[in-house]
């Protein structure tokens, strides 16, 4: 049996590093990259897996990753995240999982944006490993565009 290469553009290469870099690193290179080359960065944007992304995702997928984060990587990840990641989480926690989880965000009090970076990085490793699995779906666009699987 033959290998078979498979040519891949680099903008999908460049999408699979940008993956594993920190998310400030990420961020900034995006940033600098937009002024020069808005094509790129917006292609980048839809291939790229990120926290703010959790806001899209389904109910399941999302139960499912609730149940793998631990309270405090929940709470933590929780501080300055956009409105969005919030209700969905929200949507898929019970009333009282969402008690403890306030509880927990006003004992925690002020953190370093250090902390919160890794609470996120914990989650989205389990979030990967859910969407490869199949068990999360992330829908970030209209109809089908957008679909992480």
């Amino acid at each position: 049996m033959a290998n078979t290469f498979v040519p891949r553009k680099g903008i999908d290469i460049l999408a699979d590093i940008m993956q594993f870099m920190e998310p400030t690193a990420s961020h900034r290179l995006l940033k600098n990259l937009q002024g020069s080359l808005p094509a790129v960065v917006k292609e980048l944007r839809k291939r790229l897996f990120s926290f703010e992304d959790l806001a899209y995702g389904d109910s399941r997928g999302v139960q499912a990753l609730i149940k793998l984060t631990t309270l405090r990587d929940l709470a933590l990840s929780l501080k300055g995240a956009p409105e969005g990641v919030l209700q969905t989480l929200a949507q898929n926690m019970s009333q009282r999982a969402i008690e403890d989880l306030r509880e927990e965000i006003t004992q925690l009090g002020p953190r370093r944006i250090s902390e919160i970076e890794e609470a996120r990085k914990n989650i989205m490793t389990n979030a990967k490993r859910l969407v490869e699995r199949r068990e999360l779906f992330i829908q970030k666009g209209k109809a089908t565009e957008g679909w992480i699987d």
